[in-house]
């Protein structure tokens, strides 16, 4: 595999998921102004709620199937045989998840005196199951270095999504109103024909999905129950240690949406919502790396693969740094172009743009965490995360979110920050104890650091001294920072590419 290989493959990758936050960011801006916020944050909530049991249903099998397979993807019709067992598995715990999902959410309060969220709760259910049923589809794309046909299913099922939806929210219904609490059949109406335009984008990129991979490795699906329980008992305490790793993440947004509901017009944490949205998607970029990377680097010797895994921190860490510069320069403006005034602070309270240069630090930890979840895996200790990542949760769980519940949001924050330093800390320990830490080259490192922290700085200073309030203006010096950042950054980084 040559380092333009793997550049290609993930470059696809990203480019699938900044597609999809173009995308997602053009459906926000029909979304936000016609829900406003206390509805938008019933959306966001049902879209959270179901994350915590996507995440769940997935039980690793996605980056286990790519390890597995990646060893015997040469042999097409054995590999067809496993993967039929994966993807078998990956349905059969979709449907035992989300009945549970279903029956849990049936006892929550806030969600049942809801008829936002109670009613449409199956139409988000089986959006966010097909999501995952493509999600196990796309396997041969990966494995086989197509997956820009993902870019192409995103697009097509976005671009079906916002113009259904544009069309019922400037012609067909445009005059409905969210501004208050008080529901009537119009209102839910409006609001499921909402929920259901996400429901038909899933159904229509999982319809292309499942063309695309048929076309490069036909399967047929096959429900082996005893690979199931093997591969559930194998795989438990990997899961569930990556699970852990990124549960603070979603519990936290469940919990704000029981102590602070739509129903006792809570807006303020809808309003939130936005900058955590804009993050969650950026966090799909590590894993879009590590599932280029991991099925190539199996077969490697443990020193190749710790080499060549430190370029990969080196190169994520660049990535992560980009996007903190730019959310930290550009905060105010993103909100403000991005969504609207709603959402921007007044002088008395912090909205969502004040609260983007602290996620920006979450996410990077992030970033750091997510490879060294792929490293573990490579070496065969993913199920060390365990015993490490629950310590953390416990901690989240027994000191930050009573905070949380006792005084205000602010404490969300701060949790999030925390808790990421020390999940990055969890994983350099695991490392160290097993003596596979990568093969750390201190020059490259200080090099990326310093010269990402020398641009922070440059830009941060340049970026007080104007008030973007055209977009154009906006748009020239965002667009002339990132170019000066590649062109200053190519050289280091392309001599790290091709070691990695």
């Amino acid at each position: 595999m040559t380092y333009k290989t793997l550049v290609k493959d993930a470059f696809w990758q990203i480019a699938w998921r900044i597609l999809s936050a173009v995308w997602g960011f053009a459906v926000t801006l029909i979304m936000a102004p016609y829900l406003w916020p206390l509805r938008y944050w019933d959306y966001y909530t049902i879209l959270k709620y179901f994350a915590i049991w996507s995440a769940f249903a997935d039980f690793g099998t996605y980056v286990i199937a790519l390890r597995e397979l990646g060893k015997i993807k040469d042999d097409k019709v054995a590999t067809a045989l496993e993967f039929g067992k994966y993807t078998g598995a990956r349905y059969f715990l979709i449907a035992a998840v989300y009945v549970l999902a279903l029956i849990i959410a049936l006892f929550i309060p806030s969600y049942t005196s809801n008829p936002y969220i109670a009613w449409w709760l199956v139409i988000w259910m089986l959006f966010s199951a097909s999501f995952l049923a493509a999600g196990i589809q796309q396997i041969p794309l990966q494995l086989y270095w197509k997956m820009e046909k993902i870019t192409v299913a995103l697009t097509i099922s976005r671009i079906v999504q916002i113009a259904v939806l544009a069309v019922w929210v400037y012609f067909i219904w445009p005059n409905v109103t969210f501004d208050s609490n008080h529901p009537n059949n119009t209102t839910i109406m409006a609001f499921a024909f909402v929920m259901g335009t996400v429901l038909l984008s899933g159904i229509v990129q999982n319809i292309y999905v499942h063309i695309a991979s048929k076309k490069i490795l036909p399967v047929k699906v096959v429900f082996d129950f005893k690979f199931i329980f093997a591969l559930i008992k194998r795989n438990l305490k990997y899961w569930l240690g990556y699970y852990i790793s990124s549960f603070h993440f979603l519990l936290v947004s469940i919990l704000l949406s029981v102590i602070f509901p739509t129903v006792k017009d809570f807006d303020y944490v809808g309003i939130w919502s936005f900058a955590l949205s804009l993050i969650e998607v950026l966090l799909i970029i590590p894993s879009a790396l590590g599932n280029s990377f991991i099925h190539k680097i199996s077969s490697l010797t443990d020193t190749e693969k710790k080499n060549s895994y430190w370029n990969l921190f080196i190169f994520i860490i660049w990535i992560g740094f980009v996007f903190l510069i730019n959310l930290c320069v550009f905060n105010h403006s993103i909100i403000h172009f991005v969504w609207w005034d709603k959402y921007i602070s007044t002088p008395w309270i912090w909205w969502s743009e004040a609260i983007l240069p602290y996620l920006s630090v979450v996410l990077l930890l992030s970033f750091i965490k997510q490879i060294y979840n792929y490293y573990f895996v490579t070496f065969d200790y993913q199920n060390d995360l365990l015993k490490v990542n629950f310590i953390w949760l416990v901690i989240g769980l027994v000191v930050w979110i009573p905070l949380l519940m006792k005084y205000n949001i602010l404490w969300w924050i701060i949790t999030q920050v925390l808790l990421e330093v020390l999940y990055v800390i969890g994983a350099i320990y695991i490392a160290f104890s097993h003596k596979i830490q990568p093969n750390i080259n201190y020059k490259s490192l200080w090099k990326i650091l310093l010269l990402m922290i020398l641009m922070f700085g440059v830009w941060y200073f340049f970026a007080t001294l104007f008030d973007y309030k055209s977009f154009l203006f906006f748009f020239m010096f965002a667009a002339l920072l990132n170019v000066i950042i590649l062109l200053v950054s190519f050289k280091p980084i392309k001599s790290v590419l091709k070691e990695i």
